[in-house]
């Protein structure tokens, strides 16, 4: 299994996403290894460039500490795709994010969940049919999940609380910042 902070130096460099990431992995075997490559090898792994291999071979150098200090002070761990721990179904798909920052715990039955998305500005009848659904889902035996914005993910949320059922809150706001900010306490309860 990848150290993470060798998958968070490659995560780091210019031009690898998701889908760069897998190809370095499947070529080298590892991010350590991937970091370690002569240029010309990076080169040969399909979608990476020349400067996107200079970029790679420069990001060995990329220090991951001040991030994972910053994760272990908001008890926020880490995840790899490599994880045991990092869900089944998010890493079988085409481009699974390479890291997941988590805070809270992920259980096996978060395994069956459902998301409901929608709307920031939904109606009072799209507010309510969201929490109805959270009830019922839960009440089924899945997990919740949404994205904890204003709206119809905020309702879901409630919905799931509401009938003391799992929900996840996926953000994409980054290491400890919530938003809106409205929502602290709800995602303190999640």
């Amino acid at each position: 299994m990848d150290r993470v902070e060798n998958v968070m130096r490659l995560a780091a460099c210019a031009g690898v996403g998701p889908r760069t990431y897998r190809r370095l992995i499947d070529a080298f075997g590892s991010a350590e290894e991937a970091l370690g490559a002569p240029i010309a090898a990076l080169e040969r792994v399909e979608g990476v460039s020349r400067k996107a291999a200079e970029a790679i071979a420069s990001c060995a150098a990329f220090d991951p500490e001040p991030e994972l200090a910053r994760a272990g002070e908001r008890q926020v761990r880490i995840l790899t795709q490599s994880d045991p721990e990092y869900p089944r179904q998010l890493r079988a798909i085409d481009d699974p994010p390479i890291l997941l920052y988590v805070r809270g715990e992920l259980r096996p039955t978060d395994a069956i969940a459902i998301a409901i998305v929608g709307t920031r500005e939904p109606s009072s009848y799209g507010h309510a049919q969201a929490r109805r659904f959270a009830v019922a889902l839960v009440k089924a035996g899945f997990t919740v999940v949404s994205g904890l914005a204003r709206g119809v993910d905020s309702s879901a949320h409630e919905g799931a609380l509401g009938a003391q059922g799992r929900t996840i809150a996926v953000l994409g706001t980054g290491l400890g910042r919530i938003y809106p900010e409205e929502n602290r306490d709800m995602a303190a309860e999640i």
